[in-house]
């Protein structure tokens, strides 16, 4: 006489069977099957380094014209340039360097256009499944919730961190040419450049994360993007406006939102009464904890 083994319900929808591995797969091929998804990736890869080369081409006219102004370069306009010797290239890249036309920094020149697509990409990975009902077969499938979110992130940083990576690097070899021009020798060598293409991709990386924990917490795409924008773009230039309020508290708030604070991590050296880039990767990275924490709650808690 012969038996028939029925698997449980739960061994059967691979609840019992269900590995973070799977989960982990499982967003990848839907993050990857998208063709807009693509097309997007696409066209970011390709404004980071179109934008990246233009500054390249910038930056070595900047640096020619601190050549020819000479000590005005340095000491200001009240400085007559006429007859006065030309700078040497070193003290032309440190006058721009100065002026915040950071040369070593030219690789990661469009990073801000990764932060705008990309943010607002992560915000609508989640937040588009919760206007179309689509995270209840997710959350059913996975009951625990946040292997799902953990998964999702985990794409969104290596997608996010390895396409600035190379589009860090291409726009680093379009800029060798263009500043040899200008006289300046652009090598993975130069001060600050091969730093701030690796941690390029850590801040691009960061704000996908926050943007999907926005999208996590607020669970509308247009409310999500919105606040990431607010984040990362307009709360700099608001506290740009706080610093004309008396008091010497008001002027070094703005050194502390995100965007600042995640530009100073990708600087080098030192500035007059200004964080350093260790300060601002901690600040940076608080600012993450502060919406991921809340966000993982939020999923783990509210009813979907």
């Amino acid at each position: 006489m012969s038996t028939t083994t029925i698997p449980s319900p739960s061994a059967a929808a691979g609840g019992t069977g269900l590995t973070f591995s799977g989960v982990l797969r499982s967003e990848w091929i839907k993050f990857r099957s998208l063709r807009s998804t693509q097309l997007l990736l696409l066209f970011t890869f390709v404004a980071m380094v179109g934008v990246g080369t233009f500054a390249a081409w910038a930056r070595g006219k900047a640096v020619e014209r601190f050549m020819e102004l000479g000590p005005a370069a340095v000491n200001g306009p009240g400085v007559s340039p006429s007859g006065s010797p030309k700078l040497t290239i070193d003290q032309a890249i440190s006058a721009a360097n100065a002026n915040g036309l950071n040369i070593y920094g030219t690789p990661i020149a469009g990073i801000q256009m990764g932060v705008l697509i990309l943010g607002a990409l992560a915000v609508l990975l989640i937040s588009s499944e919760f206007g179309t009902g689509m995270i209840r077969s997710t959350m059913t499938a996975v009951p625990k919730r946040l292997p799902t979110f953990f998964a999702k992130a985990i794409v969104l940083v290596v997608v996010s961190y390895v396409l600035t990576l190379v589009s860090a690097f291409v726009t680093f070899l379009f800029s060798i040419p263009i500043m040899s021009s200008a006289g300046i020798t652009m090598s993975l060598g130069m001060d600050g450049v091969l730093s701030s293409i690796l941690l390029g991709g850590v801040y691009v990386a960061g704000v996908a994360l926050v943007g999907l924990s926005l999208g996590t917490l607020i669970r509308s795409s247009a409310g999500g993007i919105v606040v990431l924008v607010g984040l990362f773009f307009l709360l700099q230039i608001a506290t740009q406006l706080l610093g004309l309020v008396p008091g010497d508290f008001w002027k070094y708030v703005g050194q502390y939102v995100p965007s600042v604070a995640g530009g100073r991590m990708l600087e080098i050296g030192d500035k007059a009464a200004f964080i350093s880039p260790l300060s601002g990767g901690l600040i940076f990275l608080g600012w993450i904890v502060l919406v991921t924490v809340p966000a993982v709650i939020s999923l783990k808690n509210r009813d979907v």
